[in-house]
């Protein structure tokens, strides 16, 4: 008896080997991907297991029936806006209700300057009348004595950077607590990022070592500067608002609201 359902079940697998795998794991139709993309509805991180069963069916198809699916252009959006919805989910979103507006920031920043840290501080802003996101980086200076910054040299590998006054929007300095209790002297200043500023982000993270040198002139005149070295914690904060102003900047308006509400 055993030796006869040993024997069966070893004629089985063998059967089972010459098989096509096709046998199995039938390509899906046409009307079958066009149905589990028409299920996905609102794209949420919630829902992604609808937006994956759709994307793994479209994707076991031939070029030809790929070209068939009518509503492929559903899904190509539900994927944008899933990605967009992934990167915001490690960000601050705030939304300004009365003018529509969004402003989008790393929770880590405002840790770091409260540790009393020197950081580099990017953030994503969205007008209501202009959908386009765009970028502003702050450059923060926290040390014992002011330095009255008016320059910014940026060392990022073989890469440099400079910064003078008229590039910076905005600045300011103030004596500020930080959480250890100790008074620091703060200086921040804001520049609006265009394609240089950008070219830098990216530069500062393929480097392995990033500087920062803050440069200023006393009122006495005397001149003053402090060398920044990118830490872990400020290449993940670039990191996180780089990817998802990348994301954002490659949407239409309307992909970029769905994925923001």
């Amino acid at each position: 008896m055993i030796r006869k359902f040993t024997a069966a079940f070893m004629a089985m697998m063998i059967l089972l080997m010459l098989m096509p795998s096709s046998a199995f794991a039938a390509e899906p139709s046409v009307q079958e991907v066009e149905a589990l993309i028409a299920q996905i509805g609102t794209v949420t991180r919630e829902n992604r297991s609808a937006v994956e069963r759709a994307v793994d069916a479209y994707s076991q198809l031939d070029d030809t029936a790929k070209a068939e699916v009518s509503n492929f252009t559903v899904l190509a959006e539900a994927q944008q806006i899933l990605g967009i919805k992934d990167a915001l989910a490690k960000l601050d979103v705030k939304y300004d209700k009365v003018e529509g507006n969004y402003t989008i920031t790393s929770p880590y920043a405002l840790k770091e300057l409260d540790k009393g840290n020197c950081s580099v501080n990017p953030a994503i802003y969205i007008h209501n009348e202009y959908a386009m996101p765009w970028m502003v980086i702050m450059y923060c200076y926290m040390g014992d004595t002011f330095i009255w910054t008016d320059s910014i040299v940026v060392r990022a590998g073989e890469n440099k950077y400079t910064y003078e006054s008229p590039a910076f929007y905005y600045s300011t300095g103030d004596k500020v607590k930080v959480s250890s209790g100790k008074v620091k002297a703060a200086e921040m200043l804001a520049t609006i990022a265009g394609d240089f500023d950008i070219n830098l982000l990216r530069d500062v993270l393929s480097a392995q070592e990033t500087i920062f040198r803050f440069k200023g002139h006393a009122p006495w005149g005397d001149s003053t500067e402090y060398d920044y070295v990118l830490t872990p914690e400020n290449r993940q904060i670039i990191t996180d608002i780089l990817n998802a102003y990348d994301l954002m900047r490659t949407a239409s308006p309307e992909v970029l609201y769905k994925a923001l509400a």
